[in-house]
Order: structure tokens, then sequence, then C-alpha cells
């Protein structure tokens, strides 16, 4: 395919695609609203599915060295810091956790034409006529291309026009971001993700980077039930202070994290946890969805960006065998549109899991220190289906 492919929006998602079209010598020009290239956010979970795509895209080193590898997984209570259950990761591929600003930037530099990427670039409205789509720009002038991949993240101007009774409804959850320089202190930490569950409120824990090559780093993600409607946004600034109030635990080792955090110059960050139903198609002739503008997901199962580079890459095979656009556009809804479902799904679940009180915390908690005594595996089974996943077969 000749066509040229005009993506919106330089996330990880848009990046990806990027890369992947290049490396097939695909014409593409890529829009992003922002002033300049930032490499945005904290930490990110690299699960063996989408290492086996950054692999395909030559980057198996890169990641490597801003990578810490994850080798299993920790729950405990955030009442008695009780372990309630652990297990280690039996994938052959690598399960690694990085900064998102780190794999942002690393999918940024693996683009050699950085002429094809345009800054402040917001996208206002599209028009489809005549096998041409009109693209209107705030502080540009109109351009027309021959197909549009919208990859312009949770807010997606295109969805909104593909879908506008399509709202998003506030799940009822707050969440926090915040990162510390790894200290010595935190080597228990090392080689896993920790998890500390209670009811309303749940923490996850993992390091970031690889300390042989890259400044290591903890992330944290602290999550509590709030009644109060929160922006749709990732830089609400929090007060660190009354986040740890909110997150009154027994566990010594994560009220040190806690203090540690508010005495930190870093800033943390809040954002609402909003809902958002599946769409029922992603593509409309020679437009599509890519990433969370198709999927927005909530962020218990840490895979929205993982799926945002598995639609990349199919998308872009793709537009690699098929000569006419609609017809790849549709190949790619009918590979991906099932798969991201299901994992929209599953996150929204988990947030049952993870926030059980009562009874149905006790349930929870026996039934995981079984499975962590007895079988361990059935843990790693319990997600085989996203792990295992080898897009590159499929």
């Amino acid at each position: 395919m000749q066509d040229e492919i005009t993506i919106i929006g330089a996330g990880i998602g848009g990046l990806t695609l990027a890369a992947a079209l290049e490396k097939k010598h695909i014409p593409f020009q890529l829009y992003e609203q922002a002033n300049s290239f930032e490499a945005l956010g904290y930490g990110i979970q690299v699960s063996p599915n989408i290492v086996r795509v950054l692999w395909a895209l030559g980057l198996e080193k890169e990641l490597e060295n801003i990578s810490h590898r994850c080798l299993g997984f920790e729950l405990r209570s955030f009442n008695s810091d009780n372990i309630l259950a652990k297990w280690q990761i039996d994938n052959k591929i690598p399960y690694y956790q990085c900064r998102r600003a780190d794999l942002h930037q690393l999918l940024f530099d693996s683009i050699e034409d950085k002429n094809r990427i345009h800054f402040s670039q917001r996208l206002e409205s599209f028009q489809q006529k005549d096998h041409k789509i009109s693209l209107h720009w705030q502080n540009s002038q109109p351009t027309t291309t021959t197909a549009l991949v919208a990859a312009d993240g949770v807010r997606s101007q295109v969805r909104r026009s593909l879908f506008p009774g399509n709202k998003a409804q506030y799940a009822g959850y707050a969440a926090y971001r915040a990162i510390l320089p790894f200290k010595d202190k935190y080597r228990p930490l090392w080689g896993k993700a920790t998890v500390w569950m209670g009811e309303n409120h749940h923490v996850v824990v993992y390091p970031n980077g690889n300390q042989e090559n890259s400044t290591p780093w903890l992330n944290l993600v602290l999550v509590v039930k709030d009644a109060n409607w929160n922006e749709q946004g990732w830089s609400i600034p929090a007060d660190k202070q009354a986040v740890a109030q909110d997150f009154v635990n027994q566990s010594e080792e994560l009220k040190e994290i806690l203090e540690d955090m508010i005495a930190s110059p870093e800033p943390c960050f809040k954002w609402g946890l909003f809902i958002h139903q599946p769409l029922p198609y992603w593509s409309q002739d020679k437009v599509t969805l890519l990433g969370d503008a198709a999927h927005p997901m909530l962020p218990f199962q840490a895979q929205g960006a993982a799926m945002a580079i598995e639609d990349a890459y199919v998308l872009a095979e793709y537009l690699g065998k098929e000569k006419e656009i609609e017809k790849a556009f549709i190949k790619y809804q009918q590979t991906r549109l099932k798969r991201a479902t299901k994992v929209q799904q599953v996150s929204r679940n988990n947030a049952d899991i993870f926030h059980a009180s009562g009874v149905k915390a006790l349930i929870r908690n026996f039934g995981l220190g079984l499975v962590s005594a007895t079988v361990p595996n059935l843990l790693n089974q319990k997600t085989a289906w996203i792990y295992d996943y080898d897009i590159l077969s499929n």
C-alpha cells in the first residue's frame, strides 16, 4: 500500500503505529496537539504479549536497558500486611516494568524520519468525501488525507464524532500516581510487583528501570473509592499529605513508602476513573480508532497501553498486506475488537476483587491463599490468555 496514512496522537499507540509503518515503508504523517515531544507518564507494566511486539520492532536491547524484570507477584493485606498470595511468572518472554516516559521516548527515538511528526496540531473536525478526508485544525489550514487513524486517547475527538452518544460514566474511583527514587531499603520489593488490597482501597508498588543501565525508581499507584466526580485527566496535582491519610494501613513497609512520598519533591497526580462501554465497531470507511480512542479501560489489569501496542502492530500488518484501506481497517477491527473488549471487561471486574470487603474479602483471601500454597501456577493460567498471546503468529 502506498497511500499515506494520517495518525492523530503521538502517544504510545500512535508512535508504535508510526514505527511499524516506517519499517514497512508505508508513508504516514503523525500529528500531535502538544507543542513539542514530551515523554509522559510514570510507571508502566510491559507484559510478554507486547514485549514480543517491541522485539519485532527491533527494540529488544533498548527495552532491556530501560526496564526492571518482574519475576512474580505478591498480594498482601492492607489491614494486617499478611501475604495473601505470591507466585512466580512462568512465561519465557520477559515481563518488564519501566517508566512510561522512557518507553514513550524509546518509541519516539526509533522513528527515523522525524519530519513526518508534526506538533501543535489539534484536530477540530474531519469530513469524508469523494474518497478523501478533509482535516480541520485549530491553528493551521485544512489538509486532506487518504486514511485517518485516531490514536488520540481517551478524549478522542474522532471517537466523539463517530459515536456522539457514547458517554463515559464515572466509575466511583480516584487514582493517584507517584514515583520515588529507588532506595536500598526498597530492595525487598525488587523483582516483583506488590499489591496491598483492602476494603475500598488498593496500592500497587513496583520498581522501574534497570539498575545497571538507567536510574531505578519505585512506582506507586493508589486507588480508592471516591463518590465525588473527578475530572478525566492524568495531571491533576494531589495533596500528598491527604493521600497518605486516605491510605492509612498496617504495613510498616507501606507506611514508610507513603512517608517518603510526602517528603519527596516528586509530585503526586490524581485522576478520576471512568467506564466506557465497548464500541460496536471501530472502523468507518477510511477512518479507524486505535488504543484508548477505541477501547478505554480501567487500569486494573495494567493492559491499556498493551492493547494499544497490539492494535498498532496488527493494523500495520494489514495495511502492508491489503491494497484497499477499507479492507485493511475492517480486518484489523475483526482481529482486535473481541480481544480488546474482553480485556476491558476483565479490567472492570478486577475492581470488585481488589476492593472487596466483608465476607467477599474473606472468601477472596482464603481462595488466594489456598491456590498460592497448593497450585500457584493456576494464578498464571488465569492470565495466560493475555500474556501468552503471540500476536506475531496471528
